[in-house]
């Protein structure tokens, strides 16, 4: 179950990297990156060779969780901006900021000092929970993860109606169904550690196994939401950038009729930048190419024709419609 849960972190990651904007926010690449790797650590081979590396005593298990309490805090950030519209955005919630994450890690590093944990163990809150400072351990990253994972969900809810397009309502619908697990998830985990510190082990193994399904769950939603945006920018780029290209090989002798003798214009592409959307700016400068041509060059209307005339029409709607669907 841990490797399907880090297959669905690291695919999203993928997703995150492929379809990254520049100059857009980086909360959720941040907290993809980070979760990924704490999740990848609870990989029992991985975390017997780095806990190794660090000296054997569970070290490994700490910085598994502090990176994971950094990645939810930047997930809910991303979380919040990304659910809020534009006109009602403003700072993020206490409890979403920085400060809190700070302390919810020194909080939980602090009381790792003071757990008896001298061997390795890949299933470190059932070999050492029974202790107290294991126990509020567990419960500091715990409760934080709860609280901000409940604001997140809380954002999803809240702002639902603002979301028009039909992708964006089912992934943040999913986004916040998955953050509703995940505080059933923190719900189910505080009740385990208590169980084990009151010395219920039979209770706490009786329900031991809804941990898996909660926790799978909760990242195969989250992971699901936040990759829908994304993955269908993507599709719908990769579409058009052929469809685009098309447009541009039907419209070339088009250009090359209009601008016959007219040295004053000329389709220089190398100063297009080789982005997603250079063939939109070729078309874009080939239609305006041709228009300057039919104004300037009284002959450029016979030489392309009503067919030639027709297709610049059908080039200017092409990008018309698909700069109307930009989101």
């Amino acid at each position: 179950m841990e490797v399907f849960v880090a297959g669905l972190m690291i695919a999203l990651t993928l997703v995150v990297v492929a379809t990254r904007r520049h100059g857009k926010d980086t909360s959720i690449l941040w907290a993809s990156v980070q979760i990924s790797i704490s999740l990848l650590l609870n990989l029992n081979p991985v975390y017997m060779s780095t806990d190794r590396l660090l000296g054997g005593r569970n070290y490994a298990d700490l910085a598994a969780n502090l990176l994971l309490l950094v990645g939810v805090y930047f997930l809910a950030r991303a979380i919040h901006r990304a659910a809020s519209p534009a006109s009602e955005f403003g700072g993020s919630p206490r409890v979403l900021g920085s400060a809190a994450v700070v302390v919810a890690g020194t909080a939980a590093a602090s009381l790792f000092w003071f757990i008896e944990a001298p061997t390795t163990s890949t299933a470190f809150m059932q070999a050492y929970g029974a202790q107290p400072a294991a126990a509020l351990y567990s419960a500091v990253q715990y409760v934080y993860i709860g609280c901000v994972m409940a604001m997140a969900g809380w954002t999803c809810f809240k702002f639902r109606k603002s979301w028009s397009a039909g992708v964006y309502k089912a992934a943040f619908a999913l986004v916040g169904w998955g953050c509703i697990s995940a505080v059933l998830l923190v719900i189910h985990v505080l009740l385990l550690d208590a169980l084990h510190l009151l010395g219920e082990k039979e209770t706490m193994r009786s329900l031991s196994g809804l941990y898996a399904a909660l926790n799978s769950t909760t990242f195969a939603l989250l992971c699901t939401g936040l990759a829908l945006p994304p993955a269908k920018r993507r599709i719908l780029t990769i579409l058009d950038a052929t469809r685009t290209k098309s447009v541009l090989a039907e419209l070339m002798p088009v250009w090359r009729n209009a601008v016959v003798g007219n040295s004053g214009v000329t389709l220089d592409t190398r100063v297009v930048e080789n982005r997603d959307h250079r063939p939109r700016r070729q078309l874009h400068r080939m239609i305006v190419e041709i228009q300057d041509s039919l104004v300037r060059d009284p002959y450029a209307r016979e030489r392309i024709g009503e067919d030639g005339l027709r297709m610049l029409a059908q080039a200017g709607a092409h990008l018309d419609r698909r700069a109307w669907h930009q989101r």
